[in-house]
């Protein structure tokens, strides 16, 4: 059982993984905001995701987000609507807790080319967007994704995702979290790999190491995520469930 707690994370299996963000999923989502406000981060209100239908026309995705956004990557905290038959549905059937892993790449298309060399029915790019405060601004967040084979990464929904305005996304307001924390450092998990070592910057191709991944044994189960402190320091936060964490906040 890995609890809150500070310094460095236990020798395992690290493997360099250009993350974009982990989506945690959940059916109560004012809650888990109120879990991850009381451990000292900065997070959105939540808004509805849109997506854009064959007309272009902008249409509600069936689910609502908050995100904790770092200098390197994101949390999504997401809960899909009831009745709304969201793609999130199924996931959050298997239980709360880390259910969305998404790498970023800089041209959808060209990151699909490369995955569908393997695995040729993988599904077509699609758009979607989301609102971004920003101060008193609401700005528009637009993206480029596209969903990766379920038999990648099993247990959760993998992406690949392109930022169309990523100083949007990842503004600095975004990141002075009172608790002084400013990247995502690591992922602690079960099944295949042991530890997710992040980078600070966009310096690992952000598919080859998700691929190394396939027809992995069990489903990847994430048990914490580490942040660190412009000095280095990290903070390593239990993720498997709401309840835990009220449990490790003393």
């Amino acid at each position: 059982m890995i609890a809150d707690c500070d310094g460095p994370l236990p020798p395992a299996h690290d493997t360099t993984l250009r993350v974009d963000h982990l989506g945690i999923v959940v059916r109560d989502l004012a809650a888990e905001v109120a879990a991850w406000r009381a451990r000292g981060f900065l997070v959105s209100d939540p808004v509805p995701l849109m997506g854009s239908d064959a007309a272009g026309r902008r249409v509600p995705l069936g689910q609502s987000s908050s995100h904790v956004v770092f200098e390197n990557a994101y949390l999504e905290l997401s809960s899909p609507h009831p009745g709304e038959n969201n793609h999130l549905e199924p996931y959050l059937a298997r239980g709360e807790g880390v259910r969305i892993l998404v790498l970023a790449a800089r041209n959808a298309e060209g990151a699909r080319a490369r995955v569908a060399e393997r695995w040729p029915a993988v599904a077509p790019v699609m758009s979607a967007s989301r609102v971004v405060m920003v101060g008193s601004r609401a700005l528009t967040a637009g993206f480029r994704w596209f969903p990766l084979p379920s038999d990648i990464v099993p247990g959760v929904l993998s992406a690949v995702v392109e930022h169309l305005n990523p100083d949007v996304v990842f503004h600095p307001s975004l990141v002075r979290h009172p608790n002084g924390l400013t990247r995502m450092s690591s992922i602690v998990a079960t099944g295949d790999v042991s530890v997710l070592t992040l980078p600070p910057v966009e310096d690992a191709a952000p598919q080859a190491p998700l691929l190394s991944l396939a027809a992995s044994e069990g489903d990847l189960l994430v048990d914490a995520v580490g942040f660190a402190s412009p000095d280095g320091h990290e903070r390593i936060f239990r993720v498997t469930s709401r309840s835990e964490y009220r449990n490790l906040q003393t």
